[in-house]
């Protein structure tokens, strides 16, 4: 019961990073490009802009970074793991984490930029679009970052 708890805990407050890592990233990148999101939205998604791509991108994992750091606290169980134990806990965290990361680098992928995962797909493998495989990749690694921040 404890680690169904935790999960939820966990799956809340690496939601509320999102949500708070989302609005910050968005100001911060139309703050340094003087430019509207709309016009932002444009460059990366239609123009494969990959200075706008990488610039967002990377403004969210590190917003990610901070809000994960802020919020920082340790579920690990105060215990004397055994070896299998210990490895059987870590697995388990990397799975969930990996699920999780992957769903909300689409969701954030969707909110701020209107793509979906099949668009994300053909952009990247069709239209060869720089842009939104940067963004799509640096949105994972942020919200990868909330998870590892959250959990250990």
């Amino acid at each position: 019961m404890d680690l169904l708890s935790d999960l939820a805990f966990t799956t809340e407050m690496v939601l509320l990073g999102v949500a708070i890592a989302l609005v910050l990233s968005v100001l911060t990148s139309m703050l340094i490009l003087q430019e509207s999101w709309p016009t932002i939205r444009r460059q990366v998604v239609d123009e494969n802009s990959a200075g706008h791509g990488i610039l967002t991108g990377a403004v969210f994992a590190a917003v990610c970074a901070l809000v994960g750091v802020a919020n920082r606290q340790s579920i690990t169980p105060v215990w004397d793991p055994t070896f299998a134990e210990r490895l059987s806990f870590m697995l388990a965290w990397v799975v969930y984490g990996q699920v999780l990361s992957l769903i909300l680098c689409y969701a954030v992928n969707w909110l701020i930029f209107g793509l979906t995962p099949r668009t994300v797909r053909h952009e990247i493998q069709v239209d060869h679009n720089g842009s939104v495989a940067a963004v799509s990749g640096l949105t994972y690694l942020g919200v990868s970052m909330l998870v590892v921040f959250r959990i250990f």
